[in-house]
């Protein structure tokens, strides 16, 4: 049997990693901040010593899962934040695909409620880089949206309200196993129609 090529070690590295991520993220939404790499290893059915090979502890593989989500979740807003239309039109559009994101990917869910909770199951300063860079690709530039769409004196008061609502409508679902498909949809719109209903 001849020695695997330097691309075949990729791939399978790669594919490695995408299990790891994928069972830390629900054993995230599972355990919280008690979860373990042994935790991990069983859910996605790896052995224990090859999870620990990439990651040599907890905090390490949830620093780089939040990474992973920031940037999914970049990609993800970018058509809003690019995308034609008035401020408002992007606003919602920003909301909905957020949203969505959020009840698709587990992991973009953890980074936005743990950004919400400032880290605070976190320890030390590790992640000041990333509250960071959360601010200046994400948050800043949806709040500069609804300064310029919606209300331009408290932006950041109303872009908290609509992060908190979407964070909130996704934790429900995600901790009460509500069987029934997360209207994304009729979400934003009940949201959009309560701001729109304030500005009259």
């Amino acid at each position: 049997m001849s020695p695997r090529t330097k691309e075949q070690n990729e791939a399978i590295r790669e594919i490695r990693m995408n299990q790891i991520m994928q069972a830390a993220a629900e054993v995230y939404l599972e355990k919280g901040i008690q979860l373990e790499i042994r935790d991990v290893a069983v859910k996605a059915e790896l052995g224990y010593g090859t999870v620990y090979h990439y990651y040599k502890n907890k905090h390490m593989l949830l620093e780089d899962l939040l990474w992973d989500a920031l940037d999914r979740t970049e990609s993800a807003v970018l058509p809003a934040l690019t995308g034609d239309g008035g401020s408002l039109l992007k606003v919602e559009v920003f909301s909905r695909l957020l949203l969505r994101k959020c009840i698709q990917d587990p992991s973009v869910f953890i980074m936005l409620k743990t950004v919400a909770d400032n880290f605070h199951h976190f320890p030390g300063n590790r992640f000041i880089k990333l509250s960071s860079e959360f601010q200046e690709r994400i948050y800043l530039p949806f709040v500069e949206l609804i300064r310029e769409g919606i209300d331009p004196t408290t932006p950041e008061k109303t872009a908290n309200l609509i992060f908190g609502s979407l964070v909130g409508c996704t934790a429900l679902n995600i901790h009460h196993n509500i069987q029934s498909e997360i209207d994304a949809e009729g979400i934003v719109d009940m949201i959009f129609s309560g701001i729109q209903a304030k500005e009259r």
